[in-house]
């Protein structure tokens, strides 16, 4: 694949309540389908609203998740083998991208940016 063709993904952290358990937990969520072998282990999620507050301004909502081997969720205490995964399953992390971003005052959403990523192939 010709590098060029290659999207840039934003990985970030996104607050997300466990209904199940009654307890609020950082998610890491993607904002595209990526290309790769990451793209398995994607899903798409409903995130319950967080408040009553944004209840009244905000319809249902819905995220791209990862999710681990076990198919659970993974949040900011996954991030280390998150980057494991992605360096040894061909993906690079555009640091330049993700300084300069994090450096910007524009902001995508309320999620915590992580960083950038390309999928390059083996």
């Amino acid at each position: 694949m010709n590098r060029s063709n290659n999207k840039n993904c934003m990985l970030s952290q996104q607050v997300y309540l466990d209904n199940h358990n009654q307890t609020y937990k950082n998610i890491i969520v993607i904002n595209l389908p990526p290309d790769g072998p990451l793209g398995q282990r994607v899903r798409r999620i409903q995130t319950p609203v967080l408040s009553t507050f944004q209840a009244l301004y905000e319809s249902k909502r819905c995220a791209l998740a990862l999710v681990g081997d076990n198919n659970c969720l993974l949040e900011d205490r996954d991030i280390p083998d998150l980057f494991s995964f992605l360096l040894s399953n061909g993906y690079t992390i555009n640091t330049s991208l993700t300084k300069m971003m994090n450096g910007s005052e524009i902001r995508f959403s309320d999620n915590k940016m992580l960083c950038f990523i390309t999928y390059v192939g083996p």
